[in-house]
């Protein structure tokens, strides 16, 4: 097995466990603490978002591409490593004394202060050393260690909205916790010994080249909760918001796991030249990403008024129209992946991913600025589904620019006739018993009806798949 199916496995596991952790916690946690809480929760830590990003200055996707490039140099690559870590540490220095000024004007003060060590810990985590190496097990199994052991403590130690304070506490420690662990385990790959002068000054050019489209993305991808949490008239606009987004983009942790495995890898195939290779990865990953994320993006519409209010609760009901206002945003931020995070940084085309971000964090800000006040929850929803399409389209076209032309539709009308075939059967079953044995129902038959259908048209992405599979399957009988 090569090592890009390795870790595509490792952080596929991964993924599912973030996936299946946040099916447990939250449903307890909106029962527990509350849409208020709640609320304030994802109100502050968007702010902590926002600092940590614009306060790194787009170092962690610098640093995956640059560890990359000199990764089979350990000279080169422990050098690297230091000046973009001390680099890192500067700025952190700077950007928790900002946080902290903020902090305490605020009327959830204790809360920011909570989170000054979450903050902090962005800036020391070195998980972006194990993405550009490659070697994604450390990574895997320092993440499922401190997930499992934040969860066990959500439900051991949570019992009511008093407890904000405790649930914010143990999230925390969790990040630190685990920080100490990937730390521990990144001094093997390294070695200091007559390293010589280091030049951190190099990397800030670049890494400012990069900070722009950084930049730019967190405010249209965060600062929707931050402008509600200013604008709207109810701090719970932020909860109800915050858990339909969530929903949306929990099936998108598995193309963020092909994004971590494929970037580094199309990030080496740049530095050697090889620009068929490049494309053939790019078009693989489109297709892969067409295949499972549009059904996706229909179905979670579909379900999202049984489902809501049974796995949210029945104050989560206004979440409903959020969740069929988003949906059409899981297929934008899936190829938008492949796009932006895999192609562009990995190519250095920076000018064309700071254009795209920029272009979507005005027309999001603008649009919340509209929207928000009348509208809340539902407002901030439609403007960041125009955003997200807004910066796909843009980042599709630098793509074909660079590459050619990558025969989207010839390659993919195919799965939406069999997505649009599979609404035809589950939509109607909304009438049925309400029920979340209905909702299983829509899932699995809506599945086997549209891969059934990929298959009788004969899919060309799929078929290519399926017989790659049957060659693994024979190999490993020999």
């Amino acid at each position: 097995m090569n090592r890009l199916t390795k870790n595509y496995i490792y952080n596929s596991v991964y993924q599912l466990l973030a996936v299946l952790i946040p099916l447990l916690t939250t449903p307890y946690l909106t029962r527990t603490l509350g849409t208020t809480s709640l609320g304030i929760d994802s109100y502050v830590l968007s702010v902590v978002q926002l600092a940590e990003v614009l306060g790194t200055l787009g170092t962690n996707t610098y640093a995956n591409r640059e560890i990359a490039y000199v990764r089979d140099d350990r000279e080169k690559l422990t050098k690297t490593f230091l000046e973009i870590f001390l680099l890192r540490l500067a700025l952190c220095a700077g950007v928790v004394l900002i946080y902290v000024g903020v902090a305490l004007r605020s009327e959830y003060r204790t809360v920011f202060l909570i989170q000054t060590v979450t903050l902090i810990c962005y800036f020391f985590d070195i998980s972006w050393l194990f993405i550009g190496m490659e070697e994604m097990k450390p990574v895997v199994v320092r993440n499922i260690c401190v997930k499992l052991l934040v969860t066990a403590c959500i439900f051991l130690l949570i019992r009511e909205p008093e407890d904000l304070l405790l649930y914010v506490t143990i999230t925390a420690s969790g990040q630190l916790l685990g920080d100490l662990l990937m730390a521990w385990q990144g001094r093997r790959y390294l070695d200091i010994r007559g390293i010589g002068r280091l030049n951190v000054q190099r990397h800030i050019r670049p890494v400012l080249l990069l900070f722009l489209p950084q930049a730019a993305s967190s405010l249209y991808v965060l600062f929707d909760k931050t402008m509600l949490g200013l604008l709207s008239a109810q701090i719970d606009s932020v909860s109800l918001y915050d858990k339909a987004e969530s929903l949306v983009k929990t099936p998108l942790v598995f193309a963020t796991a092909m994004t971590a495995v494929l970037m580094p890898r199309i990030a080496n195939e740049f530095a050697a030249g090889r620009r068929e290779k490049i494309k053939e990865l790019v078009q693989g990953s489109v297709n892969f990403m067409i295949l499972f994320f549009l059904p996706i993006s229909f179905g979670m519409a579909v379900i999202a008024e049984r489902f809501v209010p049974w796995y949210l609760g029945e104050a989560y009901r206004a979440s409903i129209t959020v969740v069929h206002i988003l949906s059409p945003a899981i297929l934008a931020i899936a190829l938008s992946n492949v796009s932006g995070t895999q192609f562009l940084v990995a190519t250095k085309e920076t000018r064309f991913l700071t254009i795209s971000y920029v272009a979507g964090a005005l027309f999001n800000l603008a649009g919340n600025f509209l929207l928000i006040p009348v509208f809340n929850e539902r407002g901030a929803a439609v403007t960041t589904v125009c955003a997200e399409w807004l910066v796909t389209l843009i980042q599709f076209y630098a793509v074909q620019k660079r590459l050619g032309p990558l025969h989207l539709w010839e390659n993919n009308w195919k799965k939406l006739v069999a997505a649009l075939a599979m609404l035809l059967l589950v939509v109607p079953m909304n009438r049925m018993a309400d029920s979340v044995w209905v909702v299983l129902l829509q899932i699995v038959a809506g599945g086997i009806l549209y891969f059934l259908l990929l298959l009788l048209l004969r899919d060309r992405f799929l078929m290519k798949a399926l017989q790659n599979i049957r060659v693994r399957v024979k190999n490993l009988r020999r």
